[in-house]
């Protein structure tokens, strides 16, 4: 039916009273669950779950390997939600984890594929904008916050404080 599957086997040799090679019994497992597991277990080995996003060890990793010359200009952008530890307050943790997951998509929605953004604390973000000049990372800000401010959770309006600056 098209399903795949991960297995792996192993082979051992048959031999009869003189040693000599007879035949090879070989065992196949079925591994896909394993796989699977190990698959996730990377994935959020390098993600924030809440939000997809990279988490800060990844962040951090990704800023030295980025921090090349060919890779100049390289932008950053510093991030933090507003509204959040109110969100929690009134509304319950559900609403906030809600807040920021929608931060999370309007970052995606503006930034670029090769562009790494990252949730690096419980309400702050950071992006790293590899051959980027500083004008440009400033529009990539403002359509942040623009696509942000769209977002509403309950009585609590998406805001977003946001910082940049260029090497």
């Amino acid at each position: 039916n098209g399903t795949k599957y991960y297995i792996e086997d192993s082979a051992a040799p048959i031999k009869d009273d003189k040693n000599i090679t007879t035949g090879v019994a070989l065992v196949f497992r079925d591994v896909t669950e394993k796989k699977e597991q190990r698959k996730k277990i990377e994935y959020l080995s390098v993600h924030d779950s809440l939000t997809g996003l990279y988490n800060r060890m990844f962040f951090e990793e990704e800023l030295k390997r980025l921090d090349t010359k060919r890779n100049l200009p390289i932008s950053i952008i510093m991030a933090d939600m507003n509204g959040l530890k109110l969100a929690n307050d009134i509304f319950g943790h559900e609403a906030g984890d809600l807040l920021l997951q929608k931060a999370a998509e309007a970052f995606r929605k503006v930034c670029r594929s090769d562009d790494i953004i990252a949730r690096v604390g419980g309400d702050e973000f950071s992006i790293l904008l590899p051959k980027t000049k500083t004008e440009d990372a400033e529009r990539i800000l403002i359509r942040i916050k623009e696509q942000f401010s769209k977002e509403k959770v309950n009585a609590i309006k998406g805001s977003i404080s946001m910082g940049c600056d260029t090497k």
